[in-house]
């Protein structure tokens, strides 16, 4: 991906008043990228320097560079806690920023480019970074059709996935932290469902996870990147349609150890299909997830999103040819299920993307995905809360152990239903 960058809106249809841009000495970052279809460019804010941002064509880009004056698209600034977005028209890009830190060390701008496909949904992206203890996706597939594609667009399987995405931050005893970047994922392929669990390592550039410090159900696996990553999934179920539900994960710190459980309810009360342990070389003080302008060692950013995306497994790509899917994004505060804050309707941090050829909107709390034109956005600073019964799961830890409470309504009263950790 790119580096850390975010927030001014250009709307689609709006027409690029070209500037001239004078040449610049010293250091800046480049993301370059063709859109050959609906294409934009998110980027996000996060240290305290302030930055130019700028979008050249490729040609002017290169004018630039050979300290003649440039004519760019666009031209702005980028500041902490801004979230920038630049939607294109196709052509060929470089967007640069600058200037850099005069000591530069490890630049804190975050930059991604989209063209004709991206995972489309609702993303939280705080101002400030921010800890929750849990995370629910709500989801509501009324009808969707996909034509699958692998990667250098090959035909693929039919199939598409809705991705519960989160940064996990362990903070280990002796003052070091670890990150993973973790999923909770409702596989829809070919007329059957499943639910699936990935945790991948984005602590060091190596990427790679030891056997002996992540247990669970599943197992170690190396993805067609060459790292490696925890996996684990369910079997496969006959897929009716319409299907709804929530997926859940829940964060907690015990006896040294990080966990991670991993649930989904789909209307008979929560089901914890996978538990994952994390204990590193050092004991787990604290663990949680992370939203906000932040971003790992790796550069991914700390973002919470429930995303439509294509089916994993090597199919990155997911032409909608038909689609009626609903989404919200909650976070336990502590006391109860709320809506989670300053959200976006697109993903960063997931491999695998839909066609742009839809509209993904805010309704009564609620993100509609339908057939349309997509305009990347920010879509609330504030949600309201959705128009969708809760999750009826209550996520509590105990000091020895997870208590995971569901409470199921019911003619006759409430039904407890409770599963205590390993």
């Amino acid at each position: 991906m790119g580096r850390l960058v975010l927030l001014l809106l250009l709307f689609a249809g709006a027409v690029f008043a070209l500037i001239t841009v004078s040449p610049m000495r010293g250091d800046f970052d480049v993301v370059y990228w063709r859109a050959t279809g609906p294409g934009f460019v998110a980027a996000v804010g996060i240290d305290d320097v302030v930055r130019n941002i700028t979008l050249f064509t490729e040609e002017s880009f290169n004018l630039w560079m050979k300290k003649n004056p440039g004519t760019a698209v666009y031209n702005g600034v980028l500041r902490r806690g801004d979230v920038l977005i630049i939607e294109t028209p196709p052509g060929r890009y470089v967007l640069a920023v600058y200037p850099l830190p005069f000591l530069r060390g490890e630049t804190q701008t975050y930059t991604s480019s989209y063209s004709g496909w991206a995972p489309v949904g609702v993303t939280s992206l705080p101002r400030e970074p921010t800890a929750f203890s849990a995370a629910a996706g709500y989801f509501e597939v009324r009808s969707l059709k996909a034509r699958g594609y692998q990667y250098g667009m090959r035909p693929g399987v039919n199939g598409t996935s809705i991705q519960l995405n989160a940064i996990v931050v362990l903070e280990l005893a002796d003052g070091g932290r670890q990150y993973y970047f973790v999923q909770n994922t409702l596989d829809l392929l070919e007329g059957k469902c499943g639910f699936l669990v990935n945790v991948f390592n984005h602590t060091s550039r190596s990427k790679d996870l030891s056997r002996g410090a992540i247990s669970g159900r599943g197992g170690i696996y190396w993805s067609v990147y060459a790292w490696s990553y925890y996996g684990y999934r369910t079997r496969e179920e006959r897929l009716t349609l319409p299907l709804s539900g929530f997926l859940l994960i829940n964060v907690t710190a015990a006896g040294g150890a990080a966990r991670i459980d991993f649930g989904y309810n789909v209307g008979s009360g929560a089901v914890w299909y996978d538990s994952v342990a994390i204990k590193p070389y050092a004991p787990v003080e604290r663990a949680y997830i992370l939203a906000g302008h932040a971003v790992t060692p790796i550069y991914s950013i700390a973002s919470l999103e429930l995303v439509l995306c294509a089916y994993g497994g090597g199919t990155f790509y997911a032409e909608l040819e038909d689609v009626d899917v609903r989404l919200a994004l909650l976070v336990w505060d502590g006391g109860r299920w709320r809506p989670a804050p300053r959200v976006f309707n697109f993903g960063f941090n997931t491999a695998e993307a839909v066609s742009l050829n839809v509209e993904a909107r805010l309704v009564n709390g609620t993100v509609h995905i339908t057939r349309g034109a997509f305009k990347p956005q920010l879509l609330a600073e504030e949600p309201p809360e959705p128009d969708i019964p809760p999750p009826n799961a209550a996520p509590k830890a105990q000091a020895d152990s997870w208590i995971f409470i569901a409470a199921l309504a019911a003619a006759a009263g409430a039904v407890w239903v409770i599963r205590r950790g390993r």
